[in-house]
């Protein structure tokens, strides 16, 4: 049985994250395992929690640091690994008793450079080897949020290795909150439109079929906006349902009628406009026409 080292990036998530860590030392694994928490300059006393918590556990590893956001977290934690197997578990995650072991099952070939429970391309509970981490530089923190895990994923299959997905289970204890009022609504679309213009970085950096793929990239530069109104609306998943809603679960306004329909729909095309336009801005600020 391979050995593994499991990464946790933690921000301000006390209270979920001592049932993350107690989740992932009690796995039965048959090898070496280690679990690295980095503390990326948390104010909600995670790092006092890390003192008390860390006393009489092997296992654990706590790295305390000011905060640079969390790909600057888990590259700490990667090159803190001493095992070759390092897998990447958000601080919100609570894994299944047999969750590493079949993590690291999914290394049971040479080719096999990236290995995920989540989705294409990576993101929580996704391992990769730590030479590969090392040949390609870990995260990129140019990204510092969105769109990296994609990003280091491309990077390990650009040298020829293989993307697998495995059923590793695991509870993702995260609850978004709605936000209340026009101001924190206002906010949140602002917030959310801004992470897209990594969109534009991720495709500067692999302007491959891959990436055209997983973007919905159609003639070289457009975002189908069909799937850009689906993001919106609650469509952008099979059997999904009309509604004015984001992919990480808040529905703002349901789906109740002809009225709460056309508001959906006039809505989600103001989004199209809005995400374009900020891909604008992504093109400009990265070099790459992508809207």
């Amino acid at each position: 049985m391979t050995n593994a080292s499991i990464v946790v990036a933690t921000y301000n998530n006390r209270k979920t994250l001592k049932k993350t860590l107690d989740s992932l030392l009690s796995q039965k694994f048959g090898g070496e395992f280690e679990v690295i928490v980095v503390n990326d300059g948390s104010t909600d006393g995670t790092k006092e929690f890390l003192s008390a918590y860390s006393i009489g556990k092997k296992r654990l590893v706590a790295i305390n640091q000011e905060n640079t956001g969390v790909c600057a977290a888990r590259n700490a934690g990667i090159r803190a690994a001493r095992y070759p197997i390092v897998i990447n578990m958000d601080h919100d995650c609570i894994a299944e008793k047999d969750w590493l072991e079949r993590m690291v099952a999914g290394f049971d070939s040479e080719k096999a450079g990236v290995v995920s429970a989540y989705d294409y391309y990576g993101g929580t509970s996704t391992g990769f080897r730590k030479s590969l981490l090392e040949k390609v530089g870990g995260y990129d923190e140019e990204y510092r949020y969105y769109r990296e895990d994609t990003d280091l994923s491309f990077k390990i299959m650009d040298l020829g290795y293989e993307f697998r997905l495995v059923k590793a289970r695991y509870i993702h204890d995260h609850e978004e909150v709605k936000p209340s009022g026009a101001v924190q609504f206002a906010r949140h679309v602002l917030q959310r439109l801004g992470y897209h213009q990594n969109d534009v970085l991720l495709y500067k950096k692999h302007p491959t079929k891959v990436c055209e793929e997983f973007l919905r990239i159609r003639y070289g530069f457009l975002v189908s906006p069909a799937a850009d109104f689906g993001a919106a609306t609650g469509l952008w998943k099979p059997g999904g349902r009309l509604e004015l809603s984001s992919p990480r679960g808040i529905t703002f306004i349901e789906n109740k009628g002809p009225l709460h329909a056309l508001a959906i729909i006039i809505m989600g095309a103001g989004y199209v406009a809005a995400v374009k336009a900020s891909r604008l801005v992504g093109s400009i600020r990265f070099g790459k026409l992508l809207v």
